[in-house]
């Protein structure tokens, strides 16, 4: 796979996802080295128990966010092995009076950097009362200890293309992605996992001075949320899980799902908004045709591609087929970006064409006719993250701990063969995703001896799981399926809508149930829904990529931008 960051039965496409899961023939085993059962939380030691984290202000004043580093033990298994690692923590207190619950967060990926987490819980206004908000960056990733794989190849080639020079091309690509890992990250690859991050998680909870812990949990934080869960059942309080994995199965489980999300919500959420307003977008007045224009530019970007200089030459922007995809993906996760990637879908068809009748000159003047401002975006999403987590050409910190979170936590299928009948299956079915499922480092990734509890949900409160229909990352399969086996759990589910990540968005009803549960414990007394507020109309403007006004998931990148820059 394209290794997208998190993101129902395949008959509305022909094809049951289920039935990929298992490849008759494939050979493929899981690398099930001889594991350890890693079924309890060690006893901490007293070295980490008394430790006095330095609280500093940082960010702008009106944020209120305060921050520190806290040490813990680079494996909890043995504690006194010695090179620890640094976690970094916010917080952020009522304004008026003590809190009387704490609440922790999680913008999942997994390894996305979590600091922004604690203004942004903040600044809703019902858990700004009495909560003390909290957000850390999990081990790897942000201000806490990094790992990286800086160095690894990447995967530049074409996905679709089945040539076996290319197949042998991610082949190698996936195979040598753990030795740069393990090389870049000195040692620390094999304690990136969800068992040994519950356990710092709690060691904050324990220094913080509470003995409950509330939680909200986006998209790969419902996978970190369930295991805490199931760790510490003790000190669990009122957790959201929201954009769910199917976190009592396993990571391949989550992720064979994403072809078809990410289908479905190109053809049948993107597409007829698109051509629902062709006169001002100009992408095709019929679904089919603005899925017909996107094949035709990615045939056109494959065979000639375009490199461009934007802002007076300070950047070089190739676009081309794998740079087209990413651009659609990426805007699948809300729909507040649906007019962005409408845009830059006709930037790219008046590029290619204006290359093929005139050349890269020609193609060279329609960027510079653009304003700054335009250039500048076009940079920024061209450069960005799926989930817009982090830019092209800052450290990779978040990628590598996303590798290495979903590698070492749950077996995987070992070998070629398994990825690539995969893909053969699901690419013809679902072209957007489906043709990168072997592009996937995990295929060939030698496990730590490892095994997790299965989270059941068994002696828990009540779990609320928050789920839209046509989230692209993080099917709502997974969520009906993490339901069905989760004891206790209510599903909010929100219908007619796909955006990954709904608490703090646009959506009232959904946020009023939810903060009713943080505020009160006042769960749902049975599975609820919620109706989706539409794709809203595209603006006679120049759309925007602003971070204070869109998704959930954008906010909080935007809050822990602003707070990440004062950490030591």
């Amino acid at each position: 796979m394209k290794y997208i960051p998190l993101a129902l039965g395949g008959a509305a496409l022909g094809l049951s996802v289920a039935a990929v899961l298992v490849v008759p023939g494939s050979g493929a085993t899981a690398s099930m080295q001889s594991a350890t059962v890693v079924d309890r939380p060690h006893q901490v030691a007293n070295k980490y128990l008394e430790q006095k984290p330095r609280w500093f202000e940082c960010g702008d004043a009106e944020l209120r966010t305060y921050c520190a580093k806290i040490t813990v033990p680079r494996d909890w298994a043995n504690q006194y092995a010695g090179n620890d690692l640094q976690i970094a923590v916010s917080k952020v207190a009522p304004a008026k009076g003590k809190p009387s619950r704490v609440v922790f967060g999680n913008p999942g990926g997994p390894g996305g950097a979590g600091l922004g987490m604690a203004p942004y819980l903040a600044s809703q206004a019902p858990l700004a009362k009495d909560h003390l908000a909290v957000g850390f960056d999990p081990r790897g990733t942000g201000g806490s200890s990094n790992a990286s794989c800086d160095g690894a190849p990447g995967y530049t080639m074409d996905a679709r293309d089945r040539a076996p020079a290319t197949r042998d091309l991610i082949a190698e690509a996936s195979e040598m992605a753990q030795t740069y890992c393990d090389q870049q990250s000195r040692g620390l690859l094999p304690y990136i996992t969800t068992a040994q991050t519950v356990q710092d998680m709690d060691l904050i909870r324990r220094l913080l001075g509470f003995d409950k812990m509330d939680y909200v949990g986006y998209s790969g934080g419902t996978w970190l949320g369930a295991y805490y869960q199931t760790y510490f059942p003790e000190h669990v309080g009122r957790f959201v899980l929201d954009s769910n994995t199917d976190f009592t199965k396993t990571w391949l489980d989550t992720f064979v799902s994403q072809p078809q999300a990410f289908e479905r919500r190109f053809r049948e959420d993107f597409a007829p908004w698109a051509a629902k307003y062709d006169d001002q977008l100009q992408l095709g007045s019929s679904p089919g045709a603005v899925i017909r224009l996107y094949e035709r530019l990615r045939r056109t970007l494959k065979e000639e591609p375009a490199t461009e200089e934007f802002l007076d030459g300070a950047v070089n922007v190739r676009y081309d087929e794998n740079t087209l995809d990413l651009m659609v993906t990426g805007d699948m996760y809300s729909k507040l970006d649906f007019h962005s990637l409408a845009a830059d879908l006709l930037f790219l068809h008046d590029l290619s064409t204006a290359q093929a009748k005139g050349g890269p000159r020609a193609a060279q003047r329609k960027v510079d006719a653009l304003s700054k401002a335009r250039q500048q975006q076009l940079v920024e999403r061209a450069g960005r993250s799926p989930v817009g987590l982090r830019m092209l050409g800052e450290d990779d910190a978040e990628d590598a701990t996303f590798t290495a979170i979903t590698c070492n936590d749950t077996p995987w299928p070992q070998g070629r063969e398994y990825g690539e009948q995969l893909a053969a299956r699901l690419g013809p079915h679902f072209p957007l995703v489906g043709w990168t499922m072997s592009e996937n480092p995990c295929f060939y990734w030698d496990r730590p001896n490892l095994t997790m509890p299965t989270p059941t949900g068994k002696g828990l409160p009540t779990t609320l799981m928050v789920q839209s229909v046509h989230d692209p990352a993080t099917s709502y399969s997974l969520a009906a399926s993490a339901h069905s086996r989760y004891a206790g759990s209510r599903l909010l589910t929100v219908t007619r809508e796909g955006d990954h990540g709904i608490y703090g968005g646009v959506n009232r009803c959904a946020d009023r149930i939810i903060n009713t549960f943080l505020t009160t414990g006042v769960a749902p007394a049975k599975d609820v829904s919620c109706a989706g507020e539409g794709i809203p109309a595209p603006s006679a403007e120049e759309p925007g990529f602003d971070e204070d006004t869109g998704t959930p998931l954008r906010k909080i990148a935007g809050f822990t931008k602003a707070v990440s820059g004062y950490l030591p």
